[in-house]
Parts: structure tokens; C-alpha cells; sequence
């Protein structure tokens, strides 16, 4: 993974001082987010937790997507006193992309990225590069306009504003002011700025038909998902107002379709009651079948890629950092393709594969925990262990880490699979914490030393960037 780093701001407004997350490598490889990121002008943003002001860092930063050979380099003026110092800026970033990446994959197009001094020609560059026209990139930024202007004006102009330009209220203009709310909501207090935000999203979903249209399916989307069954589903796409409902529905419920429902589904069209509603219902059929076979084909593709990716795994030198330039693809089905790896190796006694594909199941188990918070790569370890007795032996290995807030959270963990109707994996968290309390040492009480006085941190020289903010890894 990138290096974390976090910047210490100043707040022009009010004078607070806080810290914001940064970001200077966004691989979509590893974390396919970061192209939303990029195309929504959310990179390197900080929002002040006291008074709300918000705005961009101007920090550089490199884009890369890896299946499409781009590698887009921010650089502003700023990056640096002197061209030679903006190259170098942009040398490090390069390198630092390239050694995050296992050799074999490092190609030409990444030495000569294209350069870019505004996010917006950058944004731009990226639009063409995925499809998108000059009219849909005109479309959004007159969209961002449109917000910026509701925002700016008094709530009682909103219903003759949205009315002057209904044609913009769309799903992307939701999507972007739904991003504005996470931005200033990120501080977890709130201002002015946010109640506005919140204000005008809740006008644009109770009084545009878009907004109840977009409600509508959030509803009938988390009815399923709050108690996923096949009657729920069935139920689900029935009263789906769209087809963009439907494809949710279906995506999220493949497993479902199984005879008995698509048997309840003809009886709903055996017993509608005009032709109208059989001839709908039938459609709904129709498209259920298309888009599960279609995701049937992508899931055979997914799992030959899957499969690709574990012999590329076994072939490299350096499986750590090859598993770590394909995060996103590390999922339950890369599981599922070495599980099956290791059991047929197994089978056939062949102790030479079995031992590389160990190799390969220790790399990317690694990988993944570091990915993690510690409480969770801790018990996923715990977990893992294959008798009562390795159980033992794990915790008095790491008995010095069984303190009360990693009790609690086991405690917590035990009542979310609880509620989640995963009794096994409860029921094997539960023994974890049983066996945690009796090893875990008792809780020491500290004593204040007598007129001693707490130690002064050593102060630290921190890099900063050619703005003045100051730059801490975290």
C-alpha cells in the first residue's frame, strides 16, 4: 500500500489548526475508489472541524491505471521553487509508484507521465481517456456551477432556481452534492455550511422527481438488504420503479434465483389480474434472466483473471508486492481459486506445489492484515488457528496485546455476527474472548511518581510542502 501521510493546516478563516488525510499515489488497481476520487474533485480536500471552511491543498499527487497504461502526474507551480525542483517532486513520485510495484509489471509509460498543472486539465484528460464526451464534461461542470449557486443563495429561491434549470437535476448532480456532504460532514461537528448542505439535499429529494425517484429505490433496496431472502427480493423487484433498481436488485440477490423463485415469479404472473400487469411482470422476467446470465459470464471471467492473477503470484519473485499492486482483486473469490488450489495439490501429494502455494497464502495473508485495523488482522489471525491448543499458544504469544479495549472489541464482534445470523464464526469469537480473559494479564495500576513531571516530547523536524503545510507520516 501507499504511504499514509497526514497534512497539518491552518484554517484561513478562524485560525484552527487541524489534520487533514493526503493522498500522492492513486493506483485504481489497488483501490478502484480513487478514480471517483479524482473525477469528483475530491482529492487532497480539508474541511476546518470548527467553522467548515473548506478548499483543495494544491498538493501534487500521480493517477494511475495500470490496465489502461495511463499514469496522469499533477504538478502545480507551486510543486517546487524552480523547474528543477518541480522534476525532482515529479521523480519521486514516479519512483515511489514504481517501487510499490513488482518489477515485471513496471513499463515504459510510467518514466514519462503525462504532466498536468490544474486538477481540472487533469479531470479533463481523464474524462476522454474513459469515453466521456465534451458535452457531458460541459454538463457536469455547469452542474457544480448550479450547486455552488444554490448553496450561496437564500433556501426560499431554491423551488424557482430548481424550476429555471430542472434539466440539470439528474443522478450526477446528486451524486455530486452527496459529495459535498461527506466533505463537510468529515469533521463530525456541525456548522452553518453543513445544515446547508443537508438543507438542500433533503429539498432536491422530497421536491424534485428525480430525488423521489432515487429515495424510492434506496427504500426498496434496503428492504432487501436488512432481510435478504428470496420472498424479499421477489418482493423487491416487483415494486422496483426502474431498471436501474432491477440491475441492484439482481446484483446484489444472484444468489437467490434460484427454481423456487423464478417458480413464485410465474405464479405472480399466473394470478396477475389484467394484461397489463402479466405483460410487466413478464418483462421483469425477461430482463432477471438476461442480466443473471450476464453476470454468470462475468463471474467465469473474474474467475479465469483470479486464477491468472495466483500463477502470476507463484511465478513472481516478490509475491508481497505484486499482492499488494492488486488489492482490489484480492476478494473472496481469489480465496475461493486458492482454497481449491491447495486442495488439489493436497490430493495429489505434490509437496512441491503445496509448499508455494503456502508461500503464496503467507504473502497475500500478510498483505491483507496490513491493509487492516489491528484489532481485526489480530483476530483474524486468532481465528485462523487450527486447534484449541495452537489457540492457547497464539494468545500467550501475544498475551501483552489482550488489554481491555481488544476484550471489548471481541465482545462487540461476538454480538454484530450474533445479529448477522453468523452463529459458527460468533460462536468461535466468543471461545477467543473466553480464552483471552483467563490468559490476558491483570490490568496494571500506574502510580504518579512524587513531584515527577511527564517527559517533553522530542520535537521533530517535519518536511512541509512549497505551500508552508506542514507533512507528518502517519
Amino acid at each position: 500500500m501507499p504511504p499514509r501521510y497526514a497534512a497539518t493546516v491552518s484554517c484561513p478563516s478562524c485560525g484552527t489548526r487541524f489534520q487533514a488525510p493526503i493522498e500522492q499515489i492513486l493506483d485504481v488497481r489497488v483501490d478502484p475508489s480513487a478514480k471517483s476520487r479524482v473525477l469528483g474533485g475530491s482529492v487532497n480536500v480539508a474541511v476546518c472541524p470548527s467553522c467548515g471552511t473548506g478548499g483543495a491543498l494544491n498538493l501534487p499527487f500521480i493517477y494511475h491505471d495500470p490496465d489502461n497504461e495511463v499514469a496522469l502526474l499533477y504538478l502545480p507551480i507551486d510543486s517546487g521553487p524552480s523547474e528543477v525542483e518541480r522534476q525532482k517532486a515529479a521523480g519521486r513520485l514516479t519512483r515511489q509508484l514504481m517501487d510499490a510495484m513488482p518489477m515485471e509489471e513496471r513499463k515504459g509509460y510510467l518514466l514519462q507521465p503525462e504532466t498536468f498543472i490544474s486538477v481540472e486539465s487533469l479531470v479533463k484528460r481523464l474524462f476522454e481517456i474513459e469515453g466521456i464526451s465534451e458535452d457531458e464534461m460541459a454538463r457536469s461542470q455547469e452542474q457544480r456551477e448550479f450547486v455552488a449557486a444554490l448553496l450561496e443563495a437564500p433556501q426560499e429561491s431554491w423551488p424557482n432556481m430548481v424550476a429555471e434549470r430542472e434539466s440539470l437535476v439528474d443522478i450526477g448532480l446528486f451524486a455530486f452534492v452527496e459529495y459535498v456532504l461527506q466533505v463537510v460532514t468529515s469533521s463530525g461537528q456541525q456548522t452553518a455550511e453543513t445544515e446547508k448542505v443537508e438543507a438542500l439535499h433533503e429539498y432536491l429529494v422530497g421536491e424534485t422527481e428525480t430525488g423521489r425517484q432515487l429515495a424510492r429505490r434506496s427504500t426498496i433496496v434496503r428492504s432487501f438488504a436488512e432481510d435478504p431472502t428470496r420472498e424479499s427480493l421477489l418482493n423487491a423487484l416487483i415494486e422496483a420503479p426502474d431498471a436501474e433498481t432491477v440491475q441492484m436488485l439482481v446484483g446484489s440477490g444472484i444468489q437467490f434465483m434460484d427454481y423456487a423463485f423464478f417458480q413464485a415469479l410465474n405464479q405472480h404472473i399466473e394470478e396477475a389480474t389484467s394484461t397489463e400487469a402479466q405483460q410487466k411482470l413478464q418483462t421483469l422476467r425477461r430482463s432477471i434472466l438476461d442480466q443473471r446470465d450476464e453476470l454468470a459470464k462475468r463471474g467465469e471471467g473474474e474467475l479465469r483473471d483470479r486464477a491468472l492473477l495466483l500463477q502470476r503470484l507463484m511465478a513472481t519473485d516478490d509475491p508481497r508486492k505484486m499482492a499488494n499492486s492488486h488489492l482490489s482483486e484480492l476478494d473472496d473469490l481469489f480465496f475461493t481459486v486458492l482454497g481449491a488450489q491447495i486442495n488439489e495439490a493436497q490430493k495429489a501429494g505434490d509437496e512441491g506445489a503445496l509448499g508455494d502455494l503456502n508461500r503464496i497464502s503467507r504473502a497475500v495473508n500478510e498483505v491483507m492484515e496490513s491493509t487492516m485495523p489491528p484489532e481485526i488482522a489480530l483476530t483474524r489471525r486468532l481465528m485462523a488457528a487450527p486447534s484449541d491448543e495452537q489457540l492457547d499458544k497464539q494468545l500467550n504469544s501475544i498475551r501483552g496485546l489482550l488489554t481491555p479495549a481488544f476484550l471489548q472489541f471481541l465482545e462487540a464482534l461476538q454480538e454484530s455476527l450474533v445479529a448477522q445470523g453468523q452463529d459458527e464464526a460468533a460462536a468461535r469469537v466468543s471461545k477467543i474472548q473466553a480464552r483471552a480473559q483467563q490468559i490476558a494479564p491483570a490490568p496494571a495500576v500506574a502510580e504518579p511518581a512524587q513531584g515527577s513531571e511527564s517527559p517533553e516530547r522530542p520535537v521533530t523536524q517535519e518536511p512541509t510542502t512549497p505551500s508552508g503545510l506542514i507533512i507528518a507520516k502517519r
